[in-house]
């Protein structure tokens, strides 16, 4: 009995364990989204459908609660997009991969990559060049095609469900 109730506590304990570790890494994931300029492009994205829109369908009576809700929802729709590519990373880069990536990308060089590759410093592009002969980095070259090809049909699925909703939310209000 008493080897019975060890494996009970030890049972019901490994599932807290993996679900902290996994929420880490789900978190690290998102961290590493924000620092490599990801959610940028999205928010990017996100504003030039409004403006897009803005002047094809002008705010008006009919449809200032759509605009209203598009406005407000920008980080709405960010946390879906970003809640979509998680999993890809997770199934291509182990949580180890991602904080040596997440922590490239809140490096100097990485803030500078992301800002103005141009204005890389000579020790900054030497650095580079390190990161990308690492195994992260070689395991980044690896997997460009299938991130490429998953993330592209993410994003395009996200941009028409975007684009779809805004315009029912805005011709038929």
């Amino acid at each position: 009995m008493h080897h019975f109730k060890k494996f009970i506590v030890c049972f019901l304990f490994i599932p807290l364990v993996f679900t902290a570790q996994e929420s880490n890494y789900v978190k690290d994931i998102a961290d590493y989204l924000d620092n490599n300029a990801s959610m940028k492009q999205y928010e990017y994205a996100y504003d030039a459908l409004l403006k897009m829109l803005g002047s094809s369908y002008p705010k008006n009576d009919r449809n200032a609660q759509g605009w209203e809700y598009l406005d407000n929802g920008k980080e709405k729709a960010l946390d879906e997009i970003k809640k979509k590519l998680i999993p890809i990373y997770m199934a291509n880069f182990t949580h180890d991969e991602i904080k040596h990536m997440s922590a490239f990308y809140a490096s100097e060089t990485g803030l500078q990559l992301i800002n103005d590759r141009s204005k890389l410093t000579e020790t900054q592009k030497e650095e580079l060049i390190t990161f990308y002969n690492s195994t992260t980095g070689q395991k980044i070259i690896n997997k460009q095609e299938v991130l490429v090809k998953e993330i592209g049909m993410v994003s395009e699925s996200w941009s028409r469900d975007l684009y779809e909703t805004s315009l029912s939310l805005l011709q038929y209000e």
